[in-house]
């Protein structure tokens, strides 16, 4: 079920309203952007490239940047067809996302296997926890930095690679910063992703994804309220 959501700017009138979508790239190469829906999601079952869709709002440019997260690619498209077929499909400017799980080998280029997953968080004392039971990850207020780690193993080059993604970052610690930090608990092949914000390919200023209390991209004078909620199926 995709859920439907209306907004309106009190102050001039401006509606906007968002809705879970999802996309594929069918046998045609064609890309097709539809709701989130049962019938949308049997229709895209056997497709070779598919992942989720959203509109961002980029104030600077005072405009929408399509944004797609790929989660399920075939083997058989390379990641460089898979861009240019939606760089492609159309005019719009857009931030393509591979999920964070795919990852090749640094060496080999050889496409990996996720062999591990955990929730990590530097805590507001400087602690550093990482797939631990019984610290609370959901937290926000008690880290200073959290996110998601993904570790790989090649076995042709017999390489680690250790992948954090940043989700969460309340204490606005720089990228050296975080980086310095991360390299004190791993070893071998680090890669290291910030995720807690997304970049207009334009313009290079932040893109926001449009809600409650967002400012309203037409008069921004005030924000947006909600006048409708709703599921479709």
């Amino acid at each position: 079920m995709a859920r439907q959501v209306e907004y309106l700017c009190n102050t001039c009138g401006y509606t906007y309203t968002s809705i879970d979508k999802i996309f594929w790239i069918d046998d045609k190469g064609e890309v097709i952007i539809k709701p989130l829906v049962m019938s949308t999601s049997a229709e895209s079952a056997n497709a070779s490239v598919k992942g989720f869709f959203a509109k961002y709002f980029c104030y600077e440019c005072q405009k929408f940047v399509d944004k797609f997260i790929i989660y399920k690619k075939s083997s058989e498209m390379e990641d460089g067809e898979i861009i240019q077929l939606l760089e492609q499909s159309s005019e719009n400017s857009k931030i393509i996302q591979f999920d964070d799980a795919f990852q090749k080998c640094l060496n080999c280029g050889g496409e990996l296997p996720s062999k591990a997953d955990y929730s990590f968080a530097l805590d507001i004392d400087g602690e550093f926890h990482i797939g631990e039971d019984d610290y609370d990850f959901s937290n926000g207020e008690a880290f200073k930095f959290a996110g998601v780690y993904h570790g790989y193993f090649c076995s042709k080059c017999k390489k680690q690679i250790n992948k954090f993604v940043i989700t969460e970052n309340k204490a606005d610690l720089s990228d050296s910063e975080i980086k310095e930090i991360l390299n004190e608990h791993t070893n071998d092949l680090t890669i290291f992703i910030r995720r807690d914000f997304d970049i207009c390919p334009d313009c290079g200023e932040e893109v926001y994804y449009l809600n409650q209390n967002s400012t309203c991209p037409s008069c921004r004078r005030d924000s947006l309220t909600i006048v409708s909620h709703m599921m479709v199926d």
